[in-house]
């Protein structure tokens, strides 16, 4: 009964495992009943409606261009569609403006505000024109006219700059010019940050896929690209429900739209399959008499998707840290660990080295007695298949015997599982670090792994890759538990089935994870082979 309790737990813990990496969970919080429930609806686009129906005028002839330098961050604003053309992290200095990738020619942030639908999918960069450019104290405006329905309109984008704080203030105004009253063609108006966020990768790695985000009705939702099984894809998705915030979300970097003194009635983002990101918030507006102006102001994030940063800028999207409030305590302990042990090595490789055998270290009295369990159990073995064959008609009176057994030799069949069922906490903390910190990205370690946040491809065939590393690992796995479990038929049929499950899991997994996963292998065998140079117990 032991070993098939200890199959069953291993394969419980391995389809656990599978399950988490291909559905990562996405943590909710209790729902209100009091607030609305989110409808997510399809919005059918007629073909007569996908036109623009605003008609910019140009105000200047001449492109100028403004430098922002603060604390954290270098900006280039133009004046050619009231953008920013360049955006620079200056504490790591990575560029977050990406220019002519797969998805689309030139993902600048140029914050548009669009009055239809329609014109929020045709958005592109064709359409913009030079706007007037003045400079404040503090600030950059941009202004230009615009025609909607034969009626004329003065648009105003401002950027507000804080010197020492990530993050920058956006306003927009608009003012009816038109002799009569006008009333928006949907009642309403769609502001949004930008179609693409850096820094600049392979976009065709599942890891640095982009997605749109929001806060909506209290839940921090993340969305992908595409249709589920049973619905048709379509082009744009719109979400209702009381929005807080939206933005989009890099591997590394998050671009939030924060509403200041108001909130969006729902978000709308582009779902097509080759082109931007686009996410927007969605604002009810009243029609506007002659010469009456309406002004919505934006707090805007752009940084790490660090959540003291986050928070620091405002409470409420510290969930775009999106980690796991579980996770997020061992996660930070290793980051610190690791960067902390990367200031006296210079290398990351080395430093998860150590901080594996560290880790080691610490729990190396817990796997001390996991090592010594399994090995009384294979010396047990020889009792447990001569009780198997006396009491083989009588179930009940079997595993009574053999739990005798175990009582009396002060042996727990669980025991074996607990280096493993240690190992998942880090595990999974250092896979967060490895995805969402941009402290690990382009980390190069030894020899022909140059980047851990990223499989250790060699090369590739037929568009598959072929990794290193995993069969390393798939190796100790097999060696590691051949080492601890013996020579029974049925532990010998689980010594061929895991690491099959494991080369299928890690193959595309950063080489940082499977890096930390052989040294916990590796010390593991290391300490199983002194276990079994102990003389065996006395039945």
């Amino acid at each position: 009964m032991e070993k098939r309790a200890l199959i069953a737990v291993l394969l419980s813990l391995l389809i656990w495992m599978l399950w988490f990496y291909l559905f990562p969970p996405q943590e909710k919080k209790p729902a209100v009943q009091d607030k609305k429930v989110k409808v997510e609806q399809t919005v059918e686009i007629k073909k007569p409606e996908l036109k623009q129906l605003s008609k910019f005028l140009e105000l200047s002839r001449l492109q100028e261009d403004v430098t922002v330098d603060s604390h954290y961050y270098k900006a280039v604003l133009s004046n050619h569609g009231a953008a920013c053309v360049s955006f620079i992290d200056k504490t790591r200095n990575i560029e977050l403006v990406v220019n002519k990738s797969k998805y689309i020619a030139r993902g600048i942030f140029d914050f548009p505000v669009h009055v239809t639908t329609g014109e929020f999918l045709l958005s592109t960069e064709s359409d913009y024109t030079n706007w007037k450019l003045q400079k404040e104290a503090g600030s950059i405006r941009f202004f230009t006219g615009a025609i909607v329905q034969n009626n004329p309109l003065h648009i105003t984008k401002t950027f507000t700059f804080d010197e020492k704080g990530q993050f920058f203030t956006m306003s927009f105004s608009i003012t009816n010019n038109g002799k009569n009253k006008f009333s928006f063609p949907e009642g309403r108006l769609i502001y949004s940050p930008s179609d693409f966020l850096g820094p600049s990768m392979d976009f065709n790695n599942s890891y640095n896929e982009l997605n749109s985000i929001y806060y909506l009705d209290d839940d921090f939702e993340k969305a992908r690209k595409g249709s589920g099984f049973f619905s048709k894809h379509e082009d744009i998705k719109q979400i209702n429900g009381v929005v807080k915030w939206a933005g989009i979300m890099s591997r590394y970097y998050l671009l939030i739209m924060i509403p200041q003194g108001f909130q969006g009635s729902g978000v709308v983002y582009d779902n097509r399959e080759h082109t931007g990101f686009r996410t927007g918030i969605i604002v009810p507006v009243k029609p506007l008499n002659s010469g009456e102006k309406i002004e919505h102001i934006f707090k805007v994030y752009v940084g790490p998707k660090n959540k003291d940063k986050l928070l620091a800028v405002d409470k409420q999207i510290g969930d775009a840290a999106d980690v796991s409030k579980w996770i997020e305590p061992i996660r930070d302990f290793m980051m610190w660990c690791l960067l902390g042990i990367n200031k006296l090595l210079g290398n990351l490789g080395w430093s998860l080295v150590i901080f594996s055998l560290l880790t080691k270290i610490m729990f190396l009295p817990l796997t001390k007695r996991s090592t010594e369990s399994m090995k009384k159990m294979q010396e047990l073995n020889p009792v447990i298949q001569e009780l198997r064959e006396k009491y083989k008609d009588k179930p009940d009176v079997l595993n009574k015997k053999i739990m005798e057994v175990y009582k009396k030799n002060k042996v727990n069949p669980m025991g074996g599982c607990l280096p493993l069922l240690l190992q998942m906490p880090f595990f999974f903390a250092l896979y967060s670090a490895l995805i969402n910190s941009v402290d690990l990205w382009q980390a190069p370690f030894i020899l022909w792994i140059k980047d851990l946040s990223l499989p250790d491809t060699v090369f590739t065939i037929s568009g598959f890759n072929i990794n290193i590393l995993p069969i390393v690992m798939t190796a100790t796995t097999y060696l590691q538990q051949k080492m601890s479990t013996g020579e029974a038929s049925q532990q010998q049929k689980m010594l061929l089935f895991m690491p099959l499950i494991f080369i299928v899991i890690f193959w595309n997994m950063p080489s940082g994870l499977v890096l930390y996963w052989i040294m916990q292998n590796v010390l593991q065998i290391a300490h199983q082979m002194i276990v079994n140079r102990k003389p065996k117990t006395e039945k």
